[in-house]
């Protein structure tokens, strides 16, 4: 036999002395193959390394166990790498495979990716977006794959969406501020406009207005460099000496970047300045870091978009909801602490 070659139930077949048909049943656990032929063959097909052709398989029962799921970028300045591990843990749980496409925040990569998912025919999409405009997305896809979107950028407009409520967060960020006697509180934002940030500030605005604060919204620099924004947006306050009390950063990385610039310039966190991230990346809880934050749930979220993808593959009449919203929790660490007005 040539080792070079994958075995196949033809070679089975061969050494076994059987038909490839014999080969399938007994290996597919029919019992119609007597148990000793069975064992016979189950331990050939071992002793040389077979491994059964998923893709043949589900071609001949018309069916797939893959998803395909699409993400703006990759790294440890995203949370999109904890979300592509809770969904492939979740998946593999359940004996599916995860295709995956990166899209390295270009629109036209993306639509790349969603053709390769649909020529591939994927029995469900996970899509965590580029944009909040994904026409292009439910175009490609239509009447081919069924789309689960799955992130802020998309919201409940969509047929089929998970999404995270910033709104909620906000609600949190300013309370948990108010309530250590903050009253001069910002919001640092990131280019560019998507319904993320867009729901991100009109919750900060309305909680601001609950507690007749006064608000104060930046917006500069872009996703992909969020610290850079942070700390020049802070630069920039001081030089003008109207730096706030607290600052709520619609990115960890942002509010990484606001804490270097004050560290710089000598502020103290969070006796000066309290500051507040959001998505739990992995430095804010570092000792020398340690940034008040909110945590995603991840894997909620992982294993219930696997749920949903499931019951578009097998066609399931299930009461499982195709639109829900999930929020983050507030993680105190020791970037926020009381506020006291010096005398």
């Amino acid at each position: 036999m040539d080792n070079k070659k994958r075995p196949t139930l033809k070679t089975i077949a061969s050494l076994a002395g059987v038909s490839t048909y014999t080969v399938s049943r007994s290996l597919g656990g029919f019992s119609d193959v007597s148990a000793e032929t069975s064992m016979r063959i189950k331990k050939i097909a071992h002793s040389i390394g077979y491994t059964p052709n998923a893709h043949a398989r589900n071609l001949s029962m018309k069916r797939t166990n893959t998803i395909g799921m699409i993400v703006p970028t990759l790294g440890p300045e995203t949370a999109y790498s904890d979300v592509i591990n809770s969904v492939t843990k979740a998946a593999a749980a359940k004996d599916i495979c995860v295709q995956l496409g990166s899209c390295d925040r270009s629109v036209e990569l993306e639509k790349e990716y969603c053709k390769m998912m649909c020529e591939n025919r994927v029995g469900a999409l996970i899509a965590v977006t580029v944009s909040s405009d994904v026409s292009h997305i439910k175009e490609i896809c239509k009447n081919v794959v069924p789309i689960i979107f799955l992130g802020g950028k998309t919201g409940l407009d969509e047929d089929c969406s998970l999404s995270i409520n910033y709104s909620h967060s906000a609600w949190l960020a300013v309370t948990h501020l108010y309530y250590l006697g903050h009253t001069d509180i910002a919001l640092f934002l990131y280019h560019p406009e998507n319904n993320t940030i867009a729901q991100k500030r009109s919750g900060y605005l309305r909680s601001m207005e609950k507690y007749n604060l006064q608000p104060r919204v930046y917006m500069d620099g872009h996703s992909s460099d969020t610290f850079t924004a942070g700390y020049m947006l802070t630069e920039q306050l001081i030089l003008s000496h109207s730096l706030p009390s607290a600052i709520w950063c619609a990115s960890d990385l942002m509010a990484f970047g606001v804490t270097e610039a004050l560290k710089k310039n000598n502020y103290s966190i969070p006796r000066d300045v309290s500051v507040i991230g959001h998505d739990n990346l992995f430095f804010t809880s570092s000792p020398s870091i340690s940034i008040s934050t909110f945590n995603l749930p991840k894997e909620e979220m992982g294993l219930y978009a696997v749920d949903l993808a499931l019951s578009f593959m097998e066609n399931l009449d299930t009461t499982i909801e195709k639109k829900r919203f999930f929020n983050a929790s507030l993680i105190e660490r020791n970037s926020t602490g009381v506020f006291y007005k010096s005398l």
